[in-house]
């Protein structure tokens, strides 16, 4: 049996060479059954309509300094990401549509687990660059023009990461604008993106808060994405998840002995594409890696 002809890396789509990163080129490729971008698209827009009929729901959920900073009610660094302004339905439209076209490219590539605590700490990176602007805006002639109960909510801040993430994993894939429509790389467009973001905060736009957590998120996403092992321990509450798991039984004997035999053994390979499918390629040790491009060439 070939590499390719097992179950583990036919889930696993646009693998690609385990020398590079990739996460696949088609941004429309879905995952059969309910993703862990599926659930957040979901959770948001069941928390949105909560919203709109409990407005306790955003009092209780939403980052402000005096609530998040003065308080110490840290856990709105994550809520507040579930919220969105009830105002217009633009706000959560657009967030929820970026999900929806970049978020599964993303997971892809890092697997479910690894790519919710992804999300989430984009999310909480620019919460933080939101109160830490506000707080030097209070302070010194610099940062936010914000008050402490000035509220932040959206998606935005995660969802920038994930447009970055794409940026990295498949930098060439082309995407198509809304207005104009012209065709752009995904790096252009990313990178443009948070380019904008940045000058709107620099010069003071009106959302100048969104857009301090679009550039929080934007710069956790780019170190993470590239660092993606820093995530491996994110819900971890007991043990190190990070240890690689012996096989059991009879394949525990023959995992010993796979060095014994020329080139890796299959039960290696096993154990290494059931990784992949699990966690993402970008889970892989370097040596993993060059396991499976061995074990390619001899196939």
């Amino acid at each position: 049996m070939g590499i390719y002809d097992r179950d583990y890396i036919n889930q696993q789509r646009g693998m690609g060479s385990p020398n590079r990163p990739t996460g696949g080129g088609n941004l429309f490729a879905r995952s059969p059954g309910w993703s862990v971008n599926t659930w957040l698209i979901v959770i948001n827009v069941v928390v949105y309509v909560l919203m709109k009929m409990f407005p306790i729901v955003m009092q209780s959920g939403q980052l402000t300094v005096y609530d998040g900073f003065q308080r110490l009610e840290v856990w709105r660094l994550i809520t507040f990401q579930f919220l969105h302004s009830p105002s217009t339905i633009m706000h959560i439209g657009f967030n929820m549509l970026g999900l929806w076209i970049f978020g599964p490219m993303v997971e892809r590539y890092l697997g479910g687990k690894k790519y919710l605590a992804y999300y989430l700490v984009c999310g909480l990176f620019g919460g933080l660059l939101f109160v830490t602007l506000t707080l030097l805006g209070h302070y010194l002639p610099i940062g936010l023009n914000y008050d402490f109960r000035s509220p932040l909510v959206g998606a935005s801040a995660g969802v920038f990461g994930v447009i970055v993430a794409c940026a990295y994993i498949s930098p060439n894939t082309e995407v198509m604008l809304l207005f104009p429509p012209i065709p752009m790389k995904m790096r252009t467009f990313a990178y443009g993106y948070v380019a904008f973001a940045l000058v709107s905060l620099v010069m003071g736009a009106q959302n100048a808060g969104g857009e301090a957590a679009h550039v929080g998120g934007a710069i956790a996403g780019f170190i993470f994405i590239r660092k993606s092992h820093l995530l491996t321990d994110f819900f971890d509450v007991f043990g190190d998840s990070r240890q690689p798991k012996k096989p059991k039984g009879k394949k525990q004997s023959a995992y010993r002995n796979y060095k014994n035999t020329p080139g890796p053994h299959p039960d290696e390979i096993d154990r290494i594409l059931h990784k992949v499918s699990q966690k993402g390629l970008a889970s892989l040790t370097e040596k993993e890696k060059r396991t499976l491009a061995e074990a390619s060439k001899e196939k």
